[in-house]
């Protein structure tokens, strides 16, 4: 199968590392399909006489989208997927439409948002399928909206990347969160920036990424987790079924032992005291972390089942595979396998 791939790489900085597109295209790869990748932004900024995205969009999508075109009709993509929305439009995804009519199309959204992303819902309702990392409401929200299918599919563990290994003192720490304390949404949840300030100030929390301490990229960021002998997952957003951002399957695939909020039906995902531990306030948060850090056996080999969870659960391949099997079956095998 060939896959016209749509994305923003970021080939610009250490973050491509862990770019979610990256890893999912040498999960098609791996599967035996071929990928063109398109980094939609990358080319915009490459074709404008600025680097304001701002005016970048206004002189040189034209440009953009022509080369786009053309790489289209040559390649002549069984599948067109998309990952990228914020410079692309409703008209560039028709015009991809008309001129591939044999392509299926389908796009994976892997952030969250109070609602239906007005970004994103119309370029979703041009696509046959939307992806997302949250279940439940958030796709019934975007199937209300026109969107003709829409499916959960979590964020994927890379092996290749994400594992443990000796780090130096700098990265080590008794308890590690990684992100910033708020984003600039509606409707998060204030548990998250109570509760990281809180270890902080209580329990010598090491921060990266909020609270003045810089942005840990690439292999920085990974030696941070495998430093950690605790790390702590909350999200901006907790009430959506299933949806973690990736920073559980970042931690467990490192060898972390992982602490991570509880959200609906989280379970289905990584079992509680099993693959980690679930808390739902800051008290119960305080408890699992004084037990464990006393108990270094069963930290540790929650630890190992988390990790093994993450990696064979969660695979790059594997994640690819459903990808496809939604394209050509309608629907994939597994426990968490969310339709509608």
């Amino acid at each position: 199968m060939k896959i016209l791939f749509l994305a923003d790489f970021r080939r610009d900085s250490p973050r491509f590392l862990l770019n979610n597109p990256r890893i999912m295209s040498k999960g098609f790869m791996r599967n035996g399909h071929d990928v063109l990748e398109f980094s939609y932004r990358d080319m915009i900024l490459r074709n404008s006489l600025t680097a304001s995205k701002k005016w970048a969009g206004k002189w040189a999508k034209k440009k953009t989208d022509q080369m786009l075109l053309r790489m289209a009709q040559s390649y002549e993509p069984d599948l067109l997927f998309i990952m990228t929305f914020k410079l692309l439009d409703v008209a560039t995804v028709r015009m991809l439409k008309e001129a591939l009519p044999g392509a299926r199309v389908m796009c994976w959204y892997i952030d969250m948002y109070e609602g239906a992303d007005p970004v994103v819902a119309p370029i979703a309702k041009e696509c046959e399928w939307l992806l997302s990392t949250g279940g439940g409401e958030i796709l019934r929200t975007y199937k209300d909206v026109g969107v003709p299918h829409c499916a959960f599919m979590p964020f994927p563990s890379d092996p290749d990347l994400e594992y443990p290994r000796e780090v130096a003192d700098k990265w080590r720490s008794e308890l590690l969160f990684t992100g910033k304390l708020r984003h600039g949404l509606t409707g998060q949840d204030a548990l998250r920036e109570d509760l990281v300030r809180h270890l902080v100030e209580h329990k010598e929390m090491t921060v990266w990424g909020g609270m003045g301490r810089p942005w840990l990229e690439g292999n920085d960021y990974l030696n941070a987790i495998c430093g950690a002998r605790i790390a702590v997952s909350i999200n901006a957003f907790n009430h959506i079924r299933f949806y973690h951002s990736d920073r559980p399957v970042h931690y467990m695939g490192c060898g972390t032992f992982t602490l991570a909020k509880w959200v609906p039906d989280s379970e289905l995902l990584f079992e509680n005291n099993r693959h980690l531990c679930y808390f739902s306030t800051i008290a119960e948060c305080l408890e699992l972390i004084e037990r464990y850090q006393k108990d270094d056996k069963q930290r540790k080999k929650i630890a190992a089942d988390g990790m093994k969870r993450a990696h064979d659960g969660f695979r790059i391949e594997r994640l690819a595979g459903y990808i496809i099997d939604l394209m050509e079956k309608g629907e994939y095998d597994d426990s968490w396998c969310e339709i509608i």
